[in-house]
């Protein structure tokens, strides 16, 4: 006989007992409620609901490194590394989540138009500009809120700006001065590696809000990607204490990767200082190496299990 039973049956002997049996009752209901808690689980279509989750996704209801709604006062919002996307890239990673019966996490940005980008931009992203003098245009009308500088050695960048690459760095750095909203991110990327990365400590020094280091060519080599970047966060903190500074991850950069070379350098650029990340998970066209398996083009899948593997994949109630 255990300390219930017992306690109710000598409760019920005597009438007189009256507040034993609302502390029973107080138990039974505290019980009750333990057991009707829902599990959340993994909902993947095809597959025991644990075939693929992690130890953090498990317990996660809100992904981290990203706003939550909003919620009672003097309940803090999670911090973690800010997250930038594409919109058409995670179009790709969405229908991949969509499949496997996965909630995505919710990006600090979604880049958007250029011709890096076909989509129109939508309510709430961030444009994409690959040509400084459109982002000045933007600005001189008074834009507010963030918008990314892409400058790259491609036919989308005028030549004039890849021949003075620091000028328009620059320039499009100091545009925050001519118009207070808006917050650019400069995404500097040439060859070679160190050529890169003075774009990138030239970003910092005109003081742009964040630098990109377009680190994703190096995702297949954990030891060179943990060595470049922290060069590079070195260097652009050695010139700005304050600038928010991202690194590049690629599903395939056209070489396919896998989510464990991805989940080291998540880990690895975090130690040395990293903020953020721009994931990507481009459909290379005639360049693609992605199979069916991965996703198809971009290798979705590969992203979905990445973003799984570091608890940011949201679960679903029962």
């Amino acid at each position: 006989m255990n300390v219930v039973t017992t306690g109710m049956r000598n409760a019920f002997r005597n009438a007189s007992r009256p507040v034993a049996i609302l502390v029973i009752l107080g138990l039974s209901a505290g019980l009750s409620v333990v057991n009707l808690t829902p599990a959340r689980v993994r909902l993947a279509a095809g597959r025991p609901a644990d075939a693929r989750t992690s130890s953090h996704s498990a317990s996660l209801t809100q992904p981290r490194g990203v706003a939550p709604p909003a919620g009672p006062p003097g309940i803090a919002a999670p911090t973690g590394p800010q997250w930038l996307v594409k919109s058409n890239d995670l179009a790709l990673l969405g229908q991949q989540a969509a499949k496997e019966g996965v909630l995505m996490p919710r990006f600090t940005w979604v880049g958007c138009g250029g011709l890096s980008d076909p989509d129109g931009c939508l309510p709430g992203q961030q444009p994409i500009y690959t040509n400084y003098w459109t982002l000045r245009s933007a600005a001189e009308s008074g834009m507010a809120g963030t918008a990314v500088f892409d400058i790259e050695p491609w036919r989308r960048t005028p030549a004039a700006q890849r021949a003075e690459p620091g000028s328009y760095i620059c320039k499009a750095a100091r545009l925050q001065r001519t118009d207070p909203q808006l917050k650019v991110i400069i995404t500097p990327y040439v060859k070679p590696p160190g050529a890169m990365l003075r774009e990138d400590v030239t970003a910092a020094t005109c003081g742009a809000y964040a630098v990109d280091i377009q680190s994703q060519f190096t995702n297949a080599d954990p030891d060179v990607f943990s060595a470049f970047i922290q060069r590079d966060v070195g260097d652009i903190r050695a010139v700005n204490k304050k600038v928010l500074i991202l690194a590049g991850l690629a599903t395939n950069s056209p070489v396919v990767q896998n989510p464990q070379n991805l989940v080291s350098d998540y880990h690895a650029a975090l130690a040395h200082g990293v903020q953020g990340f721009w994931l990507n998970a481009a459909d290379w066209g005639s360049e693609n190496h992605c199979t069916a398996a991965q996703g198809g083009p971009g290798c979705p899948e590969i992203g979905v299990q990445f973003l799984e593997d570091i608890g940011l994949i949201a679960t679903q109630p029962i």
